[in-house]
């Protein structure tokens, strides 16, 4: 009996190293797989695939959208995949992300997903970015799948911003009439988020008079909030401090939401110290 139990513990311990070892060369063949599948871009980008889609090869102007999972130091710091159809949208090849962002996604297809490693100097730097990237960190997003993929067009903003650069705000004027009120409209990526770009690229460029003109123009017949709080902005940084209250005194005279009304209310509090 004794030597039946010893022969059952000696098969069973056999039989554990076997599995074991089949594990062990399982995960190494994946490695090795992934290492030789990997691929090494000029700027230093890695990447390798996790599904191949067969959808429409992103291009400079096309806008697409992807679902996230981006780590670093073995921690993920932020994702789109907790919230139901959340994505992350940009315009490939007309900046306003990091260097190794826009290369990772013109080099993919609607239906890609990957794993990509982004070197320190084709993303955040030197500099970090907050407490979540420090300094001279490698970004590796675990998963990079893309969703969603247009139509290359133009990008609205980057034109107004031209006109207002070139003819001022009648060129502007001119241009933004073109674009939404004739067949043109389809060759335009257009809508908020068009809005909120052309503020960024304007402020960047500390164009805050051709702003107020601008964001006065286009909001005429919206009464948009954040599009007046593009005009408060650009009267404060023109500092003309008591316009930029006159125009807040407007705004709260008007219907808002309570999350709105009590940011404006605050940010006139703020003025006024």
């Amino acid at each position: 009996m004794i030597k039946s139990t010893r022969k059952i513990v000696i098969a069973l311990v056999m039989l554990s190293s076997i599995f074991f070892s089949c594990n062990l060369e399982k995960k190494s063949s994946t490695t090795n797989q992934q290492a030789k599948d990997t691929v090494t871009t000029a700027s230093g980008l890695k990447y390798f695939y996790l599904t191949k889609g067969t959808g429409r090869a992103i291009e400079p102007g096309a806008k697409f959208s992807a679902q996230l999972s981006l780590q670093v130091n073995d921690s993920v710091i932020w994702t789109s995949y907790e919230g139901k159809d959340s994505v992350f949208t940009h315009i490939a090849a007309r900046g306003g992300v990091i260097k190794g962002y826009d290369e990772m996604g013109l080099l993919l297809r609607e239906g890609d997903n990957v794993v990509a490693i982004l070197p320190s100097d084709i993303a955040y730097g030197d500099k970090g970015n907050g407490t979540s990237v420090p300094p001279k960190s490698t970004l590796v997003y675990d998963r990079f799948k893309i969703m969603n993929v247009s139509e290359p067009k133009f990008v609205l903003s980057d034109s107004l911003v031209a006109a207002l650069e070139v003819g001022g705000i009648q060129k502007m004027k001119s241009l933004y009439e073109k674009v939404t009120t004739t067949k043109d409209s389809a060759l335009y990526h257009s809508g908020m988020d068009q809005m909120d770009a052309l503020w960024g690229k304007l402020r960047r460029k500390s164009m805050f008079k051709e702003a107020r003109d601008a964001f006065a123009y286009l909001n005429k017949d919206q009464n948009n909030a954040t599009l007046d709080f593009y005009i408060i902005r650009s009267f404060e940084n023109m500092g003309d401090k008591k316009a930029a209250i006159a125009k807040l005194d407007e705004v709260l005279e008007r219907k808002l939401t309570k999350a709105q009304r009590a940011y404006f209310e605050e940010y006139k509090s703020e003025l006024n110290k």
